[in-house]
């Protein structure tokens, strides 16, 4: 089979068809990045120099310069809406910031973890009339399109949405998770007040979004966690109830605005909901979390939905990855290329963001072995 480009080859995968080599995404958006202190490490092994620049505050993910997603043999590149024009980020001396859905949030070690929700202890009618960021505000769209055409156009990348829809962790964080959690539980109706908020919010912004660049992309991104190390991360009645419903509404515009395919980000055990995103409009599931309860068997969830979903990952990101040997790297890779990579539908990421302890070492044998050893067929 001739070389095909990245674009070509990443259309394949997402179409459960074989491509020329695994796919791979690494270092650009807010489920595939590279936290700041492993991309600083990164740059001192391989004799380089970034001025380093966060694209995530939160998880504190770096903007990866072309060289080192060249050298990490990245096959996408994202385009990304900007802030509107009435919020800047403002970082005060304690480390505290504001965000623009007006939740507060500090600096807690390698991340930033929000300590006051803007709807805590929030009454239905103060649900309602909360001031929630301009949707299609201009100015996040400015050049967007400019931009998307130009990566389309010019290079030979998959382009990826980069901003990543979310019903259940975003109306969360406005309200807080202990609460929002036992309010799922005795005051649903509440609940579905706010989730209805941010799914009209997201559809409005995708609306103007998918506009500019819908003609573009490849993939277009949710993030939401559905599950723990343990299992559900809620009742899985109430899971279909209030967010299955709303899940549909939303793929269903946007499958109505794009070709793209739809991505989804749920950390921890998701095996016991993978029937019911797929049934909602899911079409790729991210990261496949190796080390969460339900999920070590790739093989039994290969053959259980490997002609419906496409999946990412599932290194062991938790363990081997940060903590093992590059051998013990090439290897983790090496045996889930073997079973999740034919017959087409896998991509490979980092398993997740690539966390601040994962040595370089282990970074480059991940996507060495992947663009090495990823080839159809396979014959690992």
């Amino acid at each position: 089979m001739n070389d095909m480009t990245s674009r070509e080859r990443f259309r394949k995968a997402l179409n459960h068809q074989e491509p020329d080599r695994v796919p791979i995404d690494v270092g650009q958006d807010f489920h595939n990045g590279i936290h700041e202190v492993a991309y600083r490490n990164l740059l001192a092994y391989l004799g380089e120099e970034d001025d380093i620049r966060l694209y995530d505050r939160i998880q504190h993910l770096a903007v990866c310069k072309k060289s080192i997603l060249e050298r990490l043999h990245a096959d996408t590149r994202y385009v990304f809406a900007s802030a509107p024009s009435n919020w800047q980020l403002k970082v005060h001396a304690d480390s505290s910031w504001v965000d623009e859905w007006g939740v507060v949030r500090k600096n807690v070690g390698l991340y930033d973890e929000s300590i006051q929700c803007p709807l805590a202890g929030a009454s239905i009618d103060e649900i309602k009339n909360y001031q929630m960021p301009d949707p299609v505000d201009p100015t996040r769209f400015a050049g967007l399109k400019e931009r998307a055409k130009e990566l389309y156009e010019g290079t030979q990348y998959a382009i990826i949405g980069g901003s990543a829809a979310s019903l259940f962790y975003l109306s969360s964080e406005l309200m807080g998770f202990q609460e929002y959690m036992e309010r799922l539980a005795l005051e649903p109706q509440v609940i579905e007040i706010l989730v209805d908020r941010i799914l009209e919010w997201e559809i409005q912004f995708f609306e103007k979004y998918l506009e500019q660049v819908g003609k573009y992309v490849e993939l277009v991104w949710m993030g939401d966690d559905w599950g723990m190390q343990s299992g559900p991360i809620m009742n899985p009645k109430i899971f279909k109830k209030i967010f299955m419903p709303r899940y549909k509404e939303f793929t269903h515009f946007v499958k109505s605005k794009t070709q793209a395919k739809i991505a989804l980000h749920s950390c921890g055990s998701v095996l016991w909901a993978m029937e019911d995103l797929y049934e909602a409009g899911i079409d790729v599931i991210h990261p496949l979390q190796a080390t969460a309860f339900d999920m070590g068997d790739p093989e039994k969830i290969k053959k259980r939905f490997g002609n419906k979903l496409v999946f990412y990952s599932n290194l062991s990101n938790q363990s081997i990855i940060p903590h093992g040997t590059p051998e013990e790297v090439t290897k983790e890779v090496r045996e889930k290329i073997k079973v999740l990579a034919p017959g087409g539908g896998y991509i490979i990421s980092g398993g997740h963001n690539i966390q601040a302890d994962v040595p370089p070492q282990n970074i480059l044998a991940l996507f060495d072995t992947a663009y090495q050893e990823g080839h159809y067929p396979i014959q690992i």
